[in-house]
């Protein structure tokens, strides 16, 4: 019986042998969050443009917005957008019954009305005087501008940089506080939530008459925040 016991231990002994000398080779890891962020600024401008005539007739109502879109277009194309800058959002045509006439003494009679509107695409650096050369072709409305970047990763790689390098200084601190070292990297994972991709920043509506300003309109970009997480796996070792 004492015999068996012995055997059966160093048969036991045989088994975790290979695991205790894989686990013995296997490097110690550290897990750190980074987060950086950079400040860009738009490159991109966006414009919601409407206009609105009414007639007797939705013919003659079509036909009147008709010739002012198309003043408006030439206008903003004449100001530096491209033709792919701009772009048909909506045509409508409604039929409206109005009151018109003295006080005590209206009618009611049928009128058309005839909306559309256009998304105007340009540079920041000349938004502004699309804006006013939109208002002196007779655009009724204008919303925006809305801003963005031409490049949709805008300040990303910076961003990215700036988390690994604050990963790394966090891993330092943490590593050295527990008497080991950073020995290297085992993984590094890029955005681990959801990233904050720069987009468009809301936009104001923009003053409307129906003669250009005396002043030009001056737009001001500024500068948009563009973030970056990451998650990185460092190897430690004993200080």
């Amino acid at each position: 019986m004492p015999v068996r016991i012995a055997a059966v231990a160093a048969a036991m002994s045989l088994i975790f042998a290979p695991a205790a000398a894989a686990d013995a080779t296997s490097p110690s890891t550290l897990s750190v969050d980074g987060s950086g962020s950079v400040m860009v600024t738009p490159d991109v401008a966006s414009l919601s443009l409407a206009v609105t005539r009414s007639a007797a007739l939705s013919s003659a109502a079509l036909s009147a917005a008709n010739r002012r879109v198309d003043a408006i277009v030439g206008a903003v194309r004449a100001a530096g957008v491209p033709a792919a800058g701009v772009q048909t959002e909506s045509v409508d045509v409604s039929r409206r019954t109005v009151r018109i006439g003295p006080r005590g003494d209206q009618h009611q009679v049928k009128r058309y009305v005839a909306s559309e509107s256009l998304s105007i695409t340009s540079a920041t650096s000349i938004v502004g005087r699309v804006i006013d050369v939109a208002v002196r072709a007779g655009a009724d409305s204008i919303q925006g501008p809305y801003f963005s970047f031409s490049n949709p990763s805008a300040g990303v790689t910076a961003a990215t940089t700036a988390a690994l390098a604050d990963a790394r200084t966090r891993a330092n601190a943490a590593a050295a506080a527990l008497g080991y070292t950073v020995t290297g990297v085992q993984s590094v994972d890029l955005d681990p939530q959801s990233a904050v991709l720069p987009g468009a920043s809301d936009g104001a509506t923009a003053p409307v008459a129906t003669s250009a300003p005396a002043t030009p309109t001056n737009i001001h970009p500024g500068a948009q925040e563009v973030d970056a997480t990451v998650a990185v796996v460092y190897t430690i070792a004993p200080a």
